[in-house]
Parts: structure tokens; sequence; C-alpha cells
């Protein structure tokens, strides 16, 4: 499915969906202690012509692997896309592109709503590279808090993915989450499968009272299904990050492989970016 007019997702509808879905049904599910009440705000819906530079960032990005590489507004949508390719002289390691904004004027949310739409993703690997494959992968993630040593390396992390391997089933992105610190990777949660050309809603957020974050994936097209997982963590947490972010991304991870050329791609719209303190 394509779109090929402007067709806006939600809008007020989508806020009011989201105060009511999101913060009194999925926090009423009995957590250990009630969170404060959020106050959400709309932080982008782009029904600009061209990315707002109060609003996003960029920094370098598309390594000489990624020949395409897109970050535009597109029919009222953020539109991001990057499509790599492996190197053919070698079977270690991989090459990498990404297309990604971050968010100016959020870097304290510690709630992150928006819509998805993947418009297309594609991968294809390597059988003589023992690397972590090829695929393509978008983001909705940040920096949230620092665990105690004051520096950038220690600030706790916390992403919610979209992926799809080579390996996996034409059409269809798994749904999870993770987070990070000191560079080693924990939580790794499912959240389920969403199909290429399917119009979902995501949501990573910072449950501070209890010591985990969230993620969440709601699929209006499924009957406005809701499925959320909790990722704890037993660092402190008292200390703001030290290099705050928040970012939207699109990743393609491109295995090399002697005398094959693999790539990887993900085509991704984003819309109603959504936030609260």
């Amino acid at each position: 499915m394509q779109l090929t007019r402007r067709v806006k997702w939600g809008g007020c509808a989508f806020l009011a969906m989201l105060i009511t879905t999101f913060s009194c049904g999925a926090w009423a599910q009995q957590p250990p202690k009630q969170p404060p009440v959020k106050v959400y705000r709309l932080y982008d819906n782009f029904d600009q012509k061209l990315i707002d530079p109060a609003k996003w960032s960029s920094q370098y990005q598309c390594d000489p692997g990624s020949l395409e590489c897109v970050r535009e507004i597109v029919d009222g949508h953020l539109h991001l896309r990057v499509r790599g390719y492996g190197a053919t002289d070698t079977n270690v390691g991989r090459q990498f592109g990404v297309s990604e904004l971050f968010l100016n004027a959020g870097l304290g949310a510690s709630d992150i709503v928006t819509e998805v739409f993947i418009r297309g993703t594609s991968a294809q690997g390597c059988t003589t590279n023992a690397g972590e494959g090829a695929h393509g992968q978008a983001l909705l993630f940040g920096a949230f808090f620092n665990g105690g040593g004051g520096t950038p390396a220690d600030d706790v992390q916390a992403y919610l993915q979209l992926d799809r391997y080579s390996s996996d089933v034409p059409g269809v992105v798994l749904v999870g989450g993770f987070w990070s610190y000191q560079g080693q990777f924990f939580g790794n949660v499912q959240l389920g499968e969403i199909n290429v050309g399917e119009r979902a809603m995501i949501e990573l957020a910072w449950d501070r009272p209890n010591h985990r974050f969230i993620v969440r994936l709601m699929r209006p097209t499924i009957n406005n299904a809701i499925t959320e997982q909790f990722m704890p963590y037993a660092v402190p947490d008292g200390l703001p990050a030290a290099a705050p972010f928040k970012a939207l991304s699109a990743r393609a991870f491109s295995p090399n492989c002697a005398g094959t050329r693999t790539f990887a791609d993900m085509d991704i719209l984003f819309d109603n970016v959504t936030v609260a303190q």
C-alpha cells in the first residue's frame, strides 16, 4: 500500500485517543506504583512544507555505502529512508547507514508517541558472514537519565525498534524494545508484528517511579489492539542524562560479503509526534 496523496492520520482525534487510551487505559493496569498524571502535547504533525529547524536537528549521516538516504516531509508526514550496500571484498564486518532526526525541544520528554507507516523494507544477507545479518530497522529512542558516572557513556538509553531481517517473512516487521547502559544491552522484549503498509502507533515511556521503561504498540486497523511490555532496570536514576536526546531513525545494516552484493533498506513515514514530561 502506498500513500499517493496527503492524508493525515489523526490530528486532534489522534491526540484525544492518545490521552484516553494510553493515559487512562494502559496506565490503569495496576502498576506497582501509580505514575503521575501525564500531560501530552503534539510536538509536530509535519503540516509544513519543510522540516522545522526549531524542532528538529540532524548529525552527519549516510555512510558511503548508502546510495539512497532521504529525510524530508512528504504528503504531510516525515519521510525517512536509507538503503545501504555491503562491501564485496571481505566476509568480515558490515556497512551501516542511517537517516534520523533529533528532537530539539523534547530533551526532557519522558514519554514519546508517534504514528508510523512502513512503506517498504528489504534485505539480502550473506551466508559466509557470521555477523548479525542484513536488516532494515526503524527506531524511536533516546537517553533518559545517567546511571551515576556522569559521562555520556553512563547515560541509560531506551529503544523501541521496528526490525526486519533478510531471513524474516516478507512484508512483516517485528516490533520490540530494549535498553542500554555502558555499552551493554538489556530488556529485549517483543510486542509482535506489523505489516508493511499498516498504520500503527508506537510509544516509548520512562516510568521512573517503578524504575522501568515501557514500550507499547497500538494497531488501529486491528481492532485498536494494544500490546505493551515492561523493561525494568536496577541502575540508579537520580541524575539527568549527560548527553540527553530523543530521536526518530531509519537504519540499514548490510553485511560485507566476498563476491556478493548485499543490501538493506528501511523506508518509513512518521506522523503526529506527541510528547509528555
